[in-house]
């Protein structure tokens, strides 16, 4: 008898409608479980996926996540064969309320992690960051309090990446476009925090993002709008990159309208990469900022609020102290924020050039970063060097942080970039027997499926932070958090979550140019027997004898 299966639902959600047509197409029988029927329901419906999303489908003890990959099962033959193969039953009505509605409860990681407060740094190299965010903002964004836990990520985030991803974007899709854009991607992935950000860090013109982008969805984008349907298009590519779900037909129709442009004089390529780099910044933020959870700057959430009608949601509104954190004589002299960009230039320069840098740390070159701005791409190849390999300032060693970016990439599905992960994984575990079987069953540690004989409880406490991570929209329930809060310290917190929010960075601009795995790295997979399709890795089959 096949093993039970259970749908975690509610009423008028055409995601749930969809799933329950492909189990009916199956031919399934399923148990649906409507959240919006009492508390309870709806806890166990976390307790069980980690998810406050609907649909969560548990196929015996197997969870599929969503009706995605549901549809992706059905269409690729597999759903039926998983069924057959299935074991066990959750069967919700079995695990107390009590203990549900505690698993379930949102864990809000600020309460863990005490702030740092970078405002008043006697470090020179930090100074740059100082006056740019009381030009830019006015304030020190609360997020940096916890990122500043690990200085050396903090500054790279910022001189490295954001700075020239951002001004990137500004030069080639215009102010109210990135706003747009990055409003959107924001939107996608649940972050309330960069949303009201979005929404109000240029006043009234920010504040207007959410009604021109609806009245260009609704065909009704008025003249004067800096949002007509290019920028749809442009909006709709940022926020579908959240979940890896851009497709060639929606590159195809943003290069079809690139002459009804409003705003970009720029061509349809340049537009595109301008998106990435909106949404490889915010994959950063948006990740980071949901695993701890940080406060709203009060002002800003006020305004958003009140004027783009977005709320702060899970992220607290903080102190009003908060917005004046950087109302002090800044220091003068030391380095401009220029020379601190030139500074990872240089680095890069001086270990022979982007690929002698990238073969020097990694053993080969991933595509993806070279299909990153020619311009901006040493300073993204030291950024992730600097984050993801071993250095005296990391708290984390490289094989757990990259095995942590493959699961996070497994469950976005992400084939390409999970399986270079592996790659980089096996290298830093010293290459051998071992390390090639912890990237195999990384993902089932992650997920609780096993691996416990090549993990230990830390590792695999990290490993599931990496899987939450992917999912959207973040949120962190205590059964699932629980054990990373027991096994790292809040500093070590930091550098786990910084981990994430770079893979969630590297995933949002691999999702919109699509690079290729690479000879070397499917070499590697071969060589290893590494199963290269994220699906399969995620929901596998028996191995027929």
């Amino acid at each position: 008898m096949p093993a039970p299966i259970h749908i975690f639902t509610k009423p008028d959600c055409p995601h749930c409608a969809r799933a329950n047509e492909v189990l009916e197409a199956e031919g399934l029988s399923y148990t649906a479980h409507d959240i919006t029927a009492d508390a309870d329901t709806a806890a166990r419906a976390v307790y069980l996926s980690g998810l406050a999303t609907v649909p969560q489908i548990f196929i015996g003890e197997t969870h599929v996540t969503g009706a995605r990959d549901l549809v992706r099962l059905h269409e690729a033959g597999r759903l039926r064969a998983l069924v057959d193969a299935a074991v066990g039953d959750i069967d919700p009505a079995t695990v107390p309320a009590s203990r549900a509605r505690d698993g379930a409860r949102d864990i809000l990681l600020r309460d863990v992690i005490p702030e740092s407060d970078g405002t008043r740094s006697e470090e020179p190299d930090e100074w740059p960051i100082l006056r740019f965010y009381k030009e830019f903002f006015g304030f020190w964004p609360n997020c940096f309090a916890y990122m500043h836990h690990w200085p050396e990520a903090y500054k790279l985030f910022v001189y490295a990446h954001n700075r020239g991803a951002i001004g990137l974007g500004r030069e080639v899709l215009g102010a109210p476009v990135m706003m747009a854009t990055g409003f959107a991607t924001s939107n996608a992935g649940g972050c309330d925090y960069c949303q009201v950000h979005m929404t109000a860090a240029a006043g009234g013109m920010s504040a207007q993002m959410p009604r021109l982008i609806e009245a260009a969805r609704q065909g009704a984008a008025p003249a004067d709008s800096p949002i007509g349907p290019f920028e749809l298009e442009l909006v709709d590519l940022a926020a579908d990159s959240v979940t890896n779900a851009v497709s060639f037909d929606h590159l195809g129709r943003i290069r079809a309208r690139a002459g009804e442009a409003r705003v970009s004089a720029a061509g349809a390529e340049a537009n595109i990469m301008g998106t990435a780099m909106i949404a490889s910044a915010f994959g950063f933020l948006n990740t980071f900022n949901d695993l701890t959870g940080v406060d709203v700057e009060p002002d800003w959430a006020r305004h958003s609020e009140q004027k783009a009608g977005v709320a702060h949601g899970r992220h607290a509104v903080g102190d009003d102290a908060v917005a004046g954190n950087l109302d002090h004589d800044l220091p003068q002299g030391g380095p401009t924020m220029d020379e601190m960009m030139a500074r990872c230039d240089t680095a890069v320069a001086l270990a022979g050039g982007v690929e002698a840098f990238l073969r020097g740390e990694f053993g080969l070159v991933p595509e993806w970063v070279m299909a990153w701005p020619e311009d901006l791409r040493a300073r993204h190849a030291l950024f992730y060097a600097e984050v993801m390999g071993d250095r005296a300032h990391s708290r984390l060693p490289a094989e757990l942080k990259h095995l942590v970016g493959r699961v996070a990439a497994i469950a976005q599905g992400h084939d390409a970039l999970a399986a270079t992960e592996a790659a980089f994984a096996i290298r830093a575990g010293g290459g051998k027997g071992r390390a090639v079987e912890r990237a195999r069953l990384c993902f089932d540690a992650a997920i609780g499926r096993g691996g416990a004989e090549v993990f230990s409880g830390r590792e695999r406490a990290a490993l599931r932070v990496g899987w939450l991570s992917a999912q959207k929209p973040l949120t962190t329930p205590h059964r699932f958090i629980q054990p990373a809060i027991e096994q790292f310290d809040p500093v070590e917190l930091v550098h786990l979550f910084t981990v994430c929010g770079l893979a969630g960075l590297v995933e949002r601009f691999c999702a919109i140019t699509a690079p290729g795995m690479g000879p070397e790295v499917a070499d590697l997979a071969q060589r290893y027997g590494l199963d290269t399709d994220t699906l399969a890795i995620r929901y596998p089959l028996p191995v027929q004898g």
